[in-house]
């Protein structure tokens, strides 16, 4: 579902449960207890605040049920339907959603959201829609969000405003306690995953202007777009430019032609993020309008939490 966040501050709109916890996949690929325990000692640490969901693979379930303890504490899951990727049209999601199944008698443990990489196939049938069903038969009251994830390869496979306007008419069909989100990749080891400020912008725009939560993975590992390119001449995005430019955007704060500009900020003086506002050089957001944006820009997956929380601790923003 939408990320519920405070209002007494505006810092605190755009921080909370905004870092969802990815330790088990790459580049830290943690075993699956050392995630655990990492996770459990966040849910304790002064910046608990700002950690949102375990991210796991629905191939890992029964392994991450094996693994928890009572002393753990509860966790609150975001499940990757991975046997999906590798193209079979069947037994894919199903076969994922059976194993959620088995996770739910788990005490302690909530299937919050589902999230997926699906073949294009999906835009092209009522693929989408059964998979909407198929979650609605296994959740009709408690609340559960799907985020769909587009193909991305030095380039959209499919243009944005293509499936998310899928996604949109899929949304208009789910009941009250269903969200069907969209989802986008900002990084990757793979040549190409990285997408352009332009591509990544035409995704921002795209999903606010068919009305669709997002979240995003991958390569936001800092606050701020980095100045220069890293390994592969690639420049990493920031999470302070992706989720500031989104919620500039749902606030009306600055035009669809704009968000490249935010997107594309290399100076960390350019973002502002206290108490009062959170903005972007002569823009300013308070505390209302940055909760109700974060209702569209959900949250973001890292596969380290220490690492974006400590740099917003060098930037002044965490102390």
């Amino acid at each position: 579902m939408p990320t519920a966040v405070s209002t007494d501050s505006a810092k605190r709109a755009l921080l909370e449960r905004l870092i969802d916890d990815a330790g088990l996949f790459p580049p830290a690929e943690l075993p699956m207890r050392a995630a655990i325990r990492a996770h459990a000692r966040h849910r304790e640490s002064a910046y608990s605040w700002v950690a949102g969901r375990f991210v796991v693979p629905a191939s890992r379930l029964d392994e991450f049920a094996a693994a928890i303890t009572a002393a753990d504490g509860p966790f609150e899951l975001s499940v990757v339907l991975d046997s999906g990727a590798s193209g079979a049209k069947g037994d894919t999601v199903r076969a994922d959603l059976h194993r959620i199944d088995r996770i739910a008698g788990v005490d302690g443990v909530t299937v919050a959201s589902l999230e997926a990489r699906l073949p294009n196939f999906t835009l092209k049938d009522d693929t989408m829609h059964q998979i909407v069903a198929d979650i609605v038969s296994r959740y009709p009251s408690a609340p559960i969000a799907f985020f769909y994830e587009s193909s991305y390869s030095a380039g959209w496979t499919s243009a944005p405003d293509e499936w998310l306007t899928v996604l949109a008419s899929a949304r208009t069909s789910a009941p009250a306690n269903v969200t069907i989100g969209a989802k986008v990749r900002c990084g990757g080891a793979v040549p190409g995953a990285t997408p352009s400020v332009p591509d990544l912008a035409s995704f921002i725009t795209a999903a606010h202007a068919h009305d669709v939560p997002w979240k995003a993975t991958a390569g936001l590992h800092h606050p701020v777009r980095a100045e220069a390119g890293v390994e592969g001449g690639v420049v990493p995005h920031g999470f302070l430019n992706v989720f500031i430019a989104g919620a500039a955007l749902h606030a009306g704060a600055i035009a669809a032609e704009r968000v490249t500009d935010v997107l594309g900020e290399t100076d960390p003086r350019a973002f502002v993020v206290d108490p009062m506002h959170v903005g972007w050089r002569e823009i300013r957001l308070e505390a209302e309008q940055v909760a109700a944006a974060r209702e569209r820009c959900v949250a973001f997956g890292s596969c380290s939490f220490d690492e974006p929380v400590n740099d917003l601790r060098e930037l002044g923003i965490l102390l």
